[in-house]
This record gives C-alpha cells, structure tokens and sequence, in this order.
C-alpha cells in the first residue's frame, strides 16, 4: 500500500513534465491548437502522443530509439526530475534498461488520462490545461 501511495505521488508530480515544454507559457486556445493535427479544435490522446513521439528523438541521445534513465530523466521537467527513478522503474513494463516507445508512450498516455482529461471525455479542453497549469 505504501508503495502504491509513493508511486501515484511521484506520477501526479510527473503530470506537468508529459506536458509540452514550449506551450508552458502560452495561452490555453494556443496550447490546443498547436497539439491539434487534425484541425477540429480539439486535443485527443493520439495527437498528444504523436507529439511525444518527436520528443522521444530530441532525448534519445545515443539515437538507439529508447531512452535510458538519463535519457528520461532529460525528457522531465520541474519537481518529477527528482522522481524520474521511480517513473521509470514503473514504467518499465519490459524490464529492460531502458525504456520502448511503447513503454514511453504509455507513461504518457496514463499522465493524460489521469492528469490532464479530468472530465474523461477523451480531448484536453482549454480549462483542463489552465486546471493543470494552476497545479503547478
């Protein structure tokens, strides 16, 4: 139980880093409309992990297509730094040293269902994202 409450401690402190470094400072509409590929207005799950995908390049530091701790530990931002070891472990499905865009990508697709879609609708509307960035 301990290590349950640790581990969703450490992920809701991780949320703010799975979140587009270069929108921190913008407005919500902008922050939407530069996440949205298909232009209706809206952020869904694939688009925010279509942009994650590109970041896992801009990390990935020996270009071996997975991250290793210090490689992921990079791709945090703020307070989840410090909690990137435990981040990882937990998303290390696979058990390897270093993380899949699979496993990547999940980790990301749980800190956007659990952190970012608070009303569960499957799209991050602008009020989430000022939720969010009020949290910080």
């Amino acid at each position: 139980m301990k290590k349950a409450r640790a581990l969703a401690v450490c992920l809701l402190l991780a949320a703010p880093a799975a979140l587009p470094p270069v929108a921190l400072a913008q407005q919500p509409g902008m922050v939407i409309a530069f996440l949205d590929k298909n232009g209706d207005g809206k952020c869904d799950l694939n688009e925010y992990l279509t942009y994650h995908v590109g970041r896992i390049a801009e990390f990935d530091k020996d270009a071996d297509g997975e991250l290793n701790l210090g490689e992921f530990r990079e791709s945090l931002q703020g307070r989840s730094k410090q909690n990137a070891n435990v981040i990882f472990k937990t998303s290390n499905a696979e058990g390897g040293r270093t993380l899949s865009q699979k496993e990547f990508l999940g980790y990301q697709a749980f800190v956007f269902k659990q952190y970012i879609d608070l009303d569960h609708d499957g799209f991050m509307s602008p009020e989430e994202w000022q939720k969010l960035m009020g949290a910080l």
